[in-house]
């Protein structure tokens, strides 16, 4: 609570977070504290993929569910129940994405600070780069309507490969317009594919998305004044996202990154 408060005093505009129990306690907290200032918007990113896997080792898929259903109020866990089941019956995958999205955000919606908004509810890269690779481009179109419809956020998805998930949506007629794409960018190029040079090639078409960078120490190869030298050149950036990881860290950290991008 005290490194996010201190990032949000020297600039940060938001926090970025995997649906991890421990995100859940400290949003928790921060809602009863009311530290945070107006306008400071949180940025999930679901499923919280290793979560699962762990809790299925565990305690076998019938705990998994139980557990992850005992974070609903009665009323949300009833419907959650229910849509699923139907989802089920019909094999329609669909529906039964919808429902686990629900069932994994909504805890996060009954306990987040009254003064922050849901900025954008971003898809893992685990499941976005799946279905770039299997040009699955149904499943990425159906989540990004349905953060639209359910919650009035903007979809948003990491990816390890912004060439190829550009490629992807306009092959397929799907907008780029509205939505959030969060991606690697780094002077060295780690994790940028298929290249740096290409990767940057793309952000620059990219005038109708948000595009968020991340890994912008390269895995700890850069320093934080060769990252932001680096981001500085970079057009239509929208927003960085990078780890703190204690009050000091963050407060050097912000206060050379603010302003570094538009947002």
């Amino acid at each position: 609570m005290r490194i996010i408060e201190a990032a949000a005093e020297a600039g940060a505009s938001g926090y970025t977070f995997s649906t991890h129990p421990i995100n859940l306690q400290i949003l928790a907290e921060l809602k009863r504290s009311d530290m945070l200032k107006a306008g400071f918007e949180l940025n999930p990113v679901l499923p919280y993929a290793q979560g699962y896997v762990r809790l299925a080792n565990e305690k076998g898929m019938s705990g998994l569910v139980n557990e992850t259903l005992s974070k609903l109020p009665v009323l949300d866990r009833a419907r959650t129940v229910i849509e699923t089941g139907f989802s089920a019956l019909k094999l329609d995958p669909i529906g039964l994405m919808k429902s686990y999205l629900d069932l994994e955000l909504q805890p996060y919606l009954n306990v987040k600070p009254e003064k922050s908004g849901i900025r954008s509810v971003l898809l893992h890269e685990v499941v976005t780069d799946l279905c770039l690779g299997l040009r699955n481009v149904r499943m990425l179109d159906a989540f990004a309507q349905h953060i639209r419809e359910r919650y009035h956020a903007k979809p948003g998805f990491v990816t390890y490969n912004l060439v190829r998930f550009a490629e992807v949506f306009r092959q397929a007629g799907l907008a780029l317009e509205g939505i959030t794409i969060m991606t690697p960018f780094n002077s060295i190029g780690y994790q940028m594919s298929q290249s740096r040079q290409s990767c940057e090639d793309c952000l620059s078409t990219l005038d109708e998305s948000d595009v968020i960078a991340m890994s912008i120490l390269a895995g700890g190869y850069s320093n934080l004044d060769e990252a932001v030298n680096y981001i500085s050149g970079l057009p239509k950036l929208s927003g960085i996202a990078v780890g703190v990881s204690s009050q000091e860290h963050a407060r050097e950290t912000f206060a050379k990154l603010t302003g570094v991008v538009q947002e």
